[in-house]
């Protein structure tokens, strides 16, 4: 895959104590982000079918959107924890 490295964004979640973060990397020619978070950074078993990645970091979803926002990211982010369970 190949990024457009012009966009890039930082979308966390500061809640409750905890501290996530994740990178959100746009897509070259595409309207789609892929958000990557770095499981070992936090001291979490990677997932065992996820394979992509990028700077060392586990691709976890994409949305597809022309322009990403923090607030938007970082809700779609909160969301993906939850399920998770990880908040």
């Amino acid at each position: 895959m190949l990024y457009d490295d012009r966009y890039h964004l930082h979308v966390g979640y500061y809640e409750n104590g905890e501290d996530f973060e994740a990178i959100a990397y746009k897509r070259q020619s595409q309207e789609t982000w892929d958000i990557f978070f770095d499981f070992e950074q936090y001291g979490l078993s990677k997932p065992v079918l996820r394979t992509r990645l990028k700077d060392g970091a586990m691709w976890i979803f994409s949305i597809d959107k022309d322009e990403l926002n923090s607030h938007y990211g970082a809700e779609k982010f909160k969301q993906w924890l939850s399920a998770q369970r990880l908040i």
